[in-house]
């Protein structure tokens, strides 16, 4: 028989939806459930994303390492069952496996018997057709299987943590790319295009611009308005996602530094490279194509020359302009400069101005560059 307490669950309910972190949603599922219905403990395992590893929360019995879970998976008869029914939302162990059987596996010896866990069924979570996790159920014996009143029941919880899950794996996707590519702006004078898995240019640069419209129109045509990547780099990105397997991609070559590189059949020394960036955290969304286009020319060295020259000027910065100059590089803002330095804000800007006039560059951005 269901146990409800309508009140107390209705208020688990509305306090769920307001969850905006992965901890919060794994208190206020527990909340939800034990109010629902009797149960031994709770588990949630999670893995949104095939890049990286599972997270796993569990009441109880917990594993003593990453070797006992993957050990757990082998064994589960969960694991076949899903692969071979994608977008089931809601399961019982014994839907899966004939209870006189399940307690002669290995399975139930190791990893149910020893918790008096009898019992189990789970929540499954979905995208694109893709596992991305389930929230457990277990029970002891006394408290038998979970009933067809029980599923019933039980199936008009799934949509509210579908929801929220969704809601939230979304936020820290949004969070995750946002922070990637605020590092990613150190790179700005450096020729960077962002492709993501659709084969969108997200990001890109003036310079990235300027060598592209060389490459698709030559040195004297060329417009920097009309952008599009060279046809050369979205084939080569186009035919890797094709052939693309998440599961192999500790050993992709474009997560190397050298990555892919591609000439212009015609320019001397301009050439487009490649690689696959998974942006950091992002247990949350597909890889991005980092492209890089360099112009090996008589320019090209005379801008290095002229970087290099300007490096060197920084010897002619005054001590406290050094100062300042290293905490920029180090990514603080103008606030907390003027904290560790014991200056004002206003100061700290003249500073930087002059910082600028001295070694020529435009901005904030080219001195970061330029120190590294």
């Amino acid at each position: 028989m269901v146990h409800r307490s309508t009140h107390d669950l209705d208020r688990a309910l509305l306090d769920l939806h307001s969850v905006q972190e992965m901890k919060d949603f794994w208190t206020m599922t527990r909340r939800v459930l034990h109010e629902a219905l009797p149960l031994h403990f709770i588990c949630l395992c999670l893995r949104p994303f095939v890049l990286l590893p599972s997270t796993v929360f569990r009441e109880k019995a917990p594993f003593a390492s990453e070797a006992e879970f993957k050990l757990f998976q082998e064994l589960s008869p969960l694991q076949s069952y899903l692969a071979a029914r994608p977008g089931t939302t809601f399961v019982r162990m014994s839907d899966i496996i004939p209870d006189s059987e399940l307690v002669g596996t290995e399975f139930f010896r190791r990893f149910m018997a020893p918790y008096e866990d009898r019992y189990f069924a789970c929540f499954c979570f979905w995208h694109a057709g893709a596992f991305q996790g389930l929230i457990g159920l277990h029970r002891t014996a006394d408290q038998r299987d979970f009933g067809a009143s029980e599923i019933e029941f039980l199936a008009c919880l799934h949509p509210h943590f579908d929801t929220v899950l969704q809601r939230i794996l979304s936020l820290h996707r949004e969070r995750a790319v946002r922070l990637s590519l605020e590092r990613l702006l150190v790179n700005l004078p450096i020729a960077t295009v962002l492709v993501d898995w659709d084969l969108r240019a997200t990001y890109r640069n003036r310079t990235a611009m300027e060598l592209c419209a060389l490459w698709n129109h030559g040195p004297i045509n060329g417009r920097i308005d009309d952008f599009r990547l060279p046809a050369p780099v979205l084939d080569y990105c186009e035919t890797f996602k094709a052939k693309w397997n998440a599961c192999h991609h500790r050993v992709c070559s474009l997560l190397g530094p050298a990555g892919f590189t591609l000439r212009h059949p015609t320019i001397a020394g301009l050439r487009a490279s490649v690689n696959l960036l998974q942006l950091d955290a992002a247990p949350l969304s597909m890889p991005v194509f980092l492209v890089r286009l360099e112009l090996q020319s008589e320019n090209c060295n005379g801008r290095v020359a002229a970087d290099a020259k300007k490096f060197a000027c920084v010897s002619r910065l005054s001590l406290r302009e050094r100062e300042v100059a290293i905490l920029v590089g180090q990514g603080s803002s103008n606030d907390e400069i003027a904290q560790d330095l014991g200056k004002s804000v206003l100061t700290v800007k003249k500073q930087l101005r002059s910082i600028y006039e001295k070694l020529e560059i435009p901005s904030r951005s080219r001195l970061i560059a330029l120190l590294r």
